[in-house]
């Protein structure tokens, strides 16, 4: 509306008017003199942040968005104009033409890996100790631009610090979300810190209404969980319209049969391999070749899983591809988790986990079976699965930078591997009105690299300038910790 045109008009027309008129019309035009001061001065209020000369990835096209300006108020991006417009801001970050994305999201963590499992697990976490954590978390993930991660399994005993975290973002840590523990059915064998164990379909309705009642969205089905309780707690979080994810895995539940249910959110490409129905014989046969290969003492769930993949891929491919097919028609979404294996074979530009016990034939024949893995993903992938980096690693953010490496040096574009980092991610955990891309009106998590990706794809690991909430990241100097 044109405020000053209305106004005049107004002062012209209360000549022909009485006074009590007069007055009424006064009045009117008095709030609406008000108004239009309001908005001029809230247009000329200087943004908070301004990011000038940033060439932008847009994560929704997989393009650069060349001489831009970010303007940012608090924790959100409040515009994006060019270079050459004017604006005002209190504070201004040139990014001299670098390359600006939207900050990271890892879509599988565990605090355990970050505070510790079983022994070395505390206790408890409050007062000092959650502010203690929560730098240590942080730490492990925002200086490396992971700015989102959410947690797929957790001991129960740290949930109230957690959702805490989670309800109270800040500048100065990472976004944390969580599912709670992974749910698994009752059974013999010790449960896992992250899992909680649901003995009947009726208590695992009851935990996902505990969940949701605290405020969680997401949930976690673990392979331990039994058909009942599967359909139960999967049909009791759809109803309250969580978001769902499940770990297929060691023949329990199967990917078809968890289809039919309604998943399509799986945690880790490897576990394809468990949803292929061999018989008695060709697991006799398999077992076979793989202790020609390794002996008892070599033999680890990394191991095996990648001469399983081998196996199908060299007698059941055609069972592999139809599997896939079916993932991709139901647009199926699955997590990477592959420096985890990588990272015992010497594939990765960072590791404390090499396995050693291995012949040099041997680890040969690992990294063959990586590239089957890798083959797996990519063949996935351009059949519009959608895949979002889950690093399910205790090296937090520096997993994460390797396994973009691995994705580039097996196939995957820079622009693939960024949509995968980011908008895919945010896509997957229903958070792309407020994650994944640089967008007006959403959080401003961004990282300015201090040197391109496009141009080497090494400069995944090339310092970085995140920028969260709106401010540039500093990480803290006071607290010491031994594992970043």
């Amino acid at each position: 509306m044109d405020y000053k045109n209305y106004i005049t008009k107004s002062a012209v027309k209360t000549e022909k008017l009485g006074l009590s008129d007069c007055v009424r019309r006064m009045k009117l035009v008095t709030l609406l003199a008000i108004i239009l001061c309001f908005q001029s001065c809230k247009q000329n209020k200087p943004f908070d942040l301004a990011i000038v000369d940033a060439n932008i990835f847009d994560a929704l096209t997989g393009t650069i968005i060349q001489n831009k300006t970010i303007l940012i108020r608090a924790d959100t991006i409040a515009n994006i104009i060019d270079r050459s417009e004017i604006f005002s801001a209190k504070k201004t970050i040139n990014a001299d033409g670098k390359l600006v994305t939207p900050g990271m999201i890892d879509t599988h963590i565990h605090l355990t890996f970050v505070f510790g499992d079983y022994e070395k697990a505390p206790l408890s976490i409050s007062g000092d100790t959650s502010k203690y954590y929560r730098e240590k978390l942080t730490s492990t993930y925002l200086p490396h631009g992971i700015t989102t991660a959410m947690i797929m399994g957790q001991p129960e005993k740290w949930l109230e610090p957690t959702l805490f975290w989670m309800n109270n973002s800040s500048p100065e840590h990472i976004d944390i979300y969580t599912t709670g523990g992974a749910l698994i059915s009752k059974e013999d064998r010790k449960t896992y810190l992250n899992h909680v164990s649901v003995e009947t379909p009726v208590l695992a309705k009851q935990k996902i209404e505990e969940y949701h009642n605290l405020g969680i969205e997401h949930i976690k089905l673990y392979w331990r969980l039994r058909q009942l309780e599967f359909k139960t707690a999967y049909k009791t979080a759809d109803s309250l319209g969580m978001k769902i994810f499940g770990h297929i895995d060691n023949y329990v539940m199967f990917m078809d049969s968890t289809l039919k249910i309604g998943l399509t959110n799986y945690e880790h490409i490897f576990s394809i391999s468990s949803s292929i129905i061999i018989s008695q014989n060709e697991l006799n046969e398999f077992y076979h070749n793989y202790f020609d290969n390794y002996d008892k003492t070599q033999s680890t769930f990394h191991i095996y899983q990648l001469e399983l993949l081998r196996y199908l891929d060299e007698n059941k491919t055609a069972e592999l591809n139809v599997l896939i097919d079916r993932l991709a028609e139901n647009k199926a979404t699955f997590s990477t988790a592959i420096h985890l294996f990588a990272e015992k074979f010497g594939m990765t530009y960072y590791s404390d986990s090499f396995a050693s016990n291995l012949s040099e034939s041997q680890t040969a024949r690992c990294i063959e079976n990586i590239k089957i893995l890798m083959k797996y993903a990519k063949k996935m992938h351009d059949k519009g699965i959608n895949i979002r980096i889950g690093t399910d690693c205790e090296h937090g953010g520096k997993a994460f930078q390797s396994e973009q490496l691995l994705l580039y040096e097996h196939g995957f574009s820079v622009s693939d591997i960024l949509k995968i980092s980011t908008i895919n991610g945010a896509i997957d955990l229903n958070m792309e009105e407020k994650y994944g891309s640089v967008t007006i009106g959403k959080k401003a998590n961004l990282i300015i690299y201090n040197q391109n990706p496009f141009e080497d794809y090494k400069n995944f690991l090339s310092k970085k300038l995140v920028i969260k909430d709106g401010v540039e990241y500093s990480p803290p100097q006071s607290l010491n910790f031994t594992k970043q």
